[in-house]
């Protein structure tokens, strides 16, 4: 395994000092995230707000990312990629802030929407900026940043996991410690904005080309089809992703530490998929091999619900979270070699939005069968999405890319 990951990246041309630097932003940045990934939920739980009232808080950020998505994709173009990152990192830093430095709720739900307007160009901006800096073995780079993102996320819950209870007796109650550990979260956010001002300027070569067009009226047939799908596959992460925490502490009758000590042992699996994926896929065929993790995360949906066991249930997610961060990058690296290098952009907008459609759903969704008790159907339903993600990848795209496997 060592020597795979020493040689993920050995590729002719090397490893692009700018992909490099983009490494490093989202190392920081990840790990703040994971912290607040790991609190949040908890903490608006501690104030006394109603799942059904976390559901819409959760909600409010896809929502303006699908709102935002076009808008951020055609500003990308327009000013580039350095200038983009640096405007959208700076802006998710303090949204963060806005949303857990006070206990006011117009606050919270003010910062959540902000933040959905310019998270959204993470994803919209990645795809594009590793396919101009990569070299020829894009499977590679792109299960780079994905091992990248996974792995400072699961620190990040870690951290988060157990700071909490480290923390505790130095502050008042449970919400004032979560709140100076997310505070400080937010900052790292934004201290991870640095490794982007020295990034490569670019632009596009010329403005006048740029068009609205590939976006709306203009937008190909394969672009539809990834949007399609994409809308199950955020249904499908997202019922479990968003109340993972809630399902560890309510669910299972474990603790926040349980679930942060869950979270860094997932990136051990992740990691071997992440590493494996280019492989397998250059062997049998990367459609077949997202095909097949998608099927099989299907199955692990129900298995991380069936069960009040928090060993069974949190080997179940590590399967299922695996899978579907295997079959993501291969996924991203497919849609990339399909779509046009006019409508690449295009193609990375709209599969940002019908994912957050799908999180929009998954978030006021939950919310509600969480405030009802229903935690089997988070992973019936999750369950569900991704056998139709995987019967509209097939029906789409199967019969012209799923090649005889190289013998």
């Amino acid at each position: 395994m060592i020597s795979k990951f020493h040689s993920l990246f050995q590729t002719e041309e090397g490893v692009d000092r700018n992909i490099k630097l983009y490494l490093l932003t989202v190392l920081l940045v990840n790990i703040g995230f994971g912290v607040i990934e790991a609190d949040f939920n908890l903490y608006i739980l501690s104030m006394n707000m109603s799942p059904d009232f976390l559901g819409v808080i959760l909600s409010l950020t896809p929502f303006a990312q699908v709102l935002a998505a076009i808008p951020i994709g055609f500003l990308a173009e327009k000013i580039g990629s350095k200038r983009s990152l640096i405007l959208v990192n700076l802006v998710v830093g303090f949204s963060y802030l806005l949303r857990v430095f006070s206990p006011n709720q117009t606050l919270i739900l003010l910062g959540s929407f902000i933040l959905g307007t310019v998270r959204t160009g993470y994803f919209i901006i990645q795809m594009p900026f590793i396919s101009q800096y990569a070299g020829k073995q894009k499977d590679k780079e792109y299960s780079f940043a994905s091992i990248t993102i996974y792995s400072s996320t699961a620190i990040g819950n870690l951290i988060g996991g157990f700071l909490p209870a480290l923390l505790a007796s130095l502050f008042i109650n449970e919400t004032s410690t979560y709140r100076m550990i997310m505070v400080c979260a937010s900052l790292l956010i934004i201290l991870g904005t640095t490794p982007l001002l020295f990034l490569k300027k670019d632009k596009p070569a010329d403005t006048r080309k740029i068009s609205l067009s590939p976006y709306l009226k203009g937008i190909d047939k394969n672009t539809v089809r990834f949007a399609g799908i994409e809308f199950f596959l955020g249904t499908g992460f997202g019922f479990l992703l968003f109340y993972m925490n809630i399902i560890f502490v309510y669910y299972y009758k474990s603790n926040l530490q349980a679930y942060g000590t869950m979270s860094a042992v997932l990136i051990i699996p992740i990691v071997i998929l992440l590493l494996a994926g280019p492989s397998l896929a250059k062997k049998y065929n990367g459609l077949r091999i997202i095909l097949i993790t998608r099927i099989l995360s299907s199955v692990f949906a129900v298995f991380t619900i069936i069960t009040t066991n928090p060993l069974i249930g949190a080997s179940a997610y590590i399967i299922f979270r695996s899978l579907i961060g295997a079959g993501t990058s291969l996924w991203l690296s497919f849609a990339s070699s399909v779509a046009t290098n006019r409508s690449r952009t295009a193609t990375s907008a709209w599969l940002e939005i019908t994912f957050q459609i799908g999180f929009i759903a998954a978030a006021l969704g939950g919310g509600h069968l969480i405030a009802r008790g229903s935690y089997p159907a988070l992973g019936i339903i999750s369950a569900g999405s991704m056998v139709i993600a995987y019967l509209l990848t097939n029906l789409f795209f199967g019969k012209k890319y799923l090649s005889p496997p190289a013998k």
